[in-house]
Order: structure tokens, then C-alpha cells, then sequence
């Protein structure tokens, strides 16, 4: 039987920007410019531990849902020359799911833990000194406990360009098509960088934390090691439950940021916000909904500790 064909809702766009992060990890979204030359040299290798608490929120079939995360990241980025660089990006998510009460969504217990591996690989390309291409492949493996790896494969890639509109605002465009267990997804994307004043960035937020790449952030760099930041995003995860079932989460967070550089290398950034719109949902094992439930409003605490090396 085909795959279903899906073109994403505006919302549902920004959730397969998540594996695009190391595509332009060179560009970090903090308010303070940014030498995004290409240096020929050892290659730069940056590391991230982030833990998330997800606190209680009500669920419309009943009960309570609350979430634990750690996410750890790895990226690495080599300039080949002044037009050409490549990159890699590995990550593990983990998720501990506690649901809790009377609720009627897949049975007290619909899920456990999850589990998320990801690898990637990007090459970067100047076309000329102001539109730049980039290509980014990656292949995830996502499942709970009582599934295996291997019926767990999301693998897809996009293609996008970039344009230096100004020496202070970037613009790209690209497309995108992933194969999400049972489900073939194609998305437009759309890239910002825009640096409003030498202390005030508009930016997609590619930097360790709970919020991923997707979405936008207004960053203000308040001294030479400090800057904050408030933005929005979104986030989702397609997962394999068991050889019958699929599951999917996904909400939209909304945060505000403080972080604080330490040295040259290393980075800490504290959130506090909260998820909206969360959903959950469970499909057959030909990708048919067959049962799902929407979540309150859920407040949550992070911190992301990130070196470069």
C-alpha cells in the first residue's frame, strides 16, 4: 500500500526544520556579529548536553502527562576552501513519558520512553558572494522501548539557498521531503538571519536547547558575555511504538532565554517557558490516526551547557 502523501500546515513546516540543525549551526543566533567566512584550518567541533522538564499538563481524554528530556548533540563543520565546506551532526533524544490518571488515550499508559538517534551530513556551497547552496541528508532512528531499531528508520534530506540581501539580513529558501514511518512528508522552508542593530538579532534559533532550529527568536546582547532572548517554535517527534502501532507528540514552545558565555568555548543557556498546543496521537501500522488527544498549556525549565572546540 502507498505511503500516504502529506504537505504540512504552517505549524507542522517548522517540525522538520529539526533536522536541519547542523545544515547552518555555523551561524549561531545570538545578538552579536558573526564571522560566517570560511577559514581553512583543523575542523570545528561543537558538543551540547541540554535536560528538559516538562511539568504536569491535563489532557482532553483525561488524566495528566508530564515529560522529561535529555538531548545531547554533536556537530562538526571543515572548510574546504573559501566557497566549499561540509558538515556532520549526530544527536540522542531521550524522552521519559509519566502519564498519569483515568486517561482513555491508548490506554493508561500509551508510552514510555522514547528514544531518538540522528545522523547527518551537509555540504555548503558560495555560488557567488552573495547566494550560497546548501544540501543536508539525514537518517533517524526512532522508536519506544518495545520497539526495535530497525522498524524505526526516518530518512529524508533538503536542498536550500541563501541570499545576502544586506551585510546585516540573510534570506533563504529551500524544500524538503522526508519518509516518516508510514507518511512521506514535503515542506517548503523558509531562513532568517536579520542583525536589526549590533546588540538586536531576528533569528531562526540554531542553538543548543529544547526549541530546536524551527521557528524565530529575537536575541539582545546585554554585555560582552551575556545576551537574552524570546521566541517561538515547534516541535514533534513520529516514533515507532511497536510492530502495529506509531505514536507522535508535538507542541509549540514558547520561551524566554538567558545565557551566559564562559571563556572561549563554553556556553550556558537557561529557558523558562511553556508548551502550547500539545498533541498526542497514535497510528496503525499503515499510518491511519487511530486515536489522539490534545494537551493544556505546560510550563518547562531547561538549561544547555555547549562548547566549541
Amino acid at each position: 500500500m502507498p505511503r500516504p502523501l502529506r504537505f504540512l500546515s504552517p505549524l507542522r513546516l517548522a517540525s522538520a526544520l529539526l533536522s536541519l540543525s547542523f545544515a547552518l549551526a555555523v551561524t549561531p543566533a545570538r545578538a552579536e556579529p558573526v564571522d560566517t567566512t570560511p577559514q581553512e584550518g583543523p575542523p570545528g567541533l561543537s558538543l551540547a548536553l541540554t535536560p528538559v522538564y516538562q511539568f504536569d499538563s491535563s489532557l482532553n481524554s483525561g488524566g495528566s502527562v508530564s515529560i522529561l528530556r535529555l538531548l545531547f548533540d554533536v556537530n562538526g563543520n571543515k572548510a574546504l576552501s573559501e566557497e566549499l565546506g561540509i558538515g556532520f551532526h549526530f544527536a540522542y533524544d531521550y524522552a521519559d513519558y509519566h502519564f498519569s490518571g483515568p486517561t482513555t488515550f491508548g490506554g493508561p499508559n500509551p508510552w514510555d520512553k522514547v528514544h531518538r538517534l540522528e545522523f547527518g551530513g551537509s555540504v555548503s556551497y558560495d555560488l557567488t558572494p552573495q547566494w550560497s547552496l546548501f544540501i543536508a541528508p539525514s537518517l533517524q532512528f526512532s522508536r519506544a522501548d518495545d520497539a526495535g531499531w530497525g522498524d524505526a528508520l526516518v530518512y529524508g534530506g533538503v536542498v536550500a539557498v541563501s541570499k545576502d540581501i544586506t551585510k546585516d539580513l540573510t534570506l533563504g529558501l529551500g524544500v524538503g521531503g522526508f519518509s516518516e514511518l508510514k507518511e512521506v512528508t514535503l515542506f517548503p522552508m523558509i531562513m532568517i538571519t536579520w542583525r536589526i542593530t549590533d546588540r538586536l538579532l531576528l533569528a531562526n534559533p540554531f542553538r543548543p536547547g529544547p526549541t530546536g532550529p524551527a521557528g524565530v527568536e529575537l536575541a539582545y546582547r546585554i554585555g560582552d558575555n551575556w545576551d537574552i532572548g524570546a521566541g517561538a517554535a515547534y516541535r514533534a517527534n513520529r516514533f515507532r511504538l511497536n510492530n502495529d502501532t506509531i505514536g507522535e507528540s508535538s507542541s509549540l514552545p514558547t520561551w524566554l532565554r538567558l545565557s551566559r558565555k564562559m571563556g572561549k568555548e563554553f556556553n550556558l543557556d537557561c529557558y523558562a517557558g511553556a508548551m502550547i498546543n500539545g498533541k498526542f496521537s497514535i497510528d496503525d501500522r499503515n499510518g491511519n490516526r487511530f486515536t489522539s488527544t490534545s494537551a493544556g498549556t505546560a510550563p518547562f525549565l531547561a538549561l544547555a551547557l555547549s562548547a566549541r572546540f
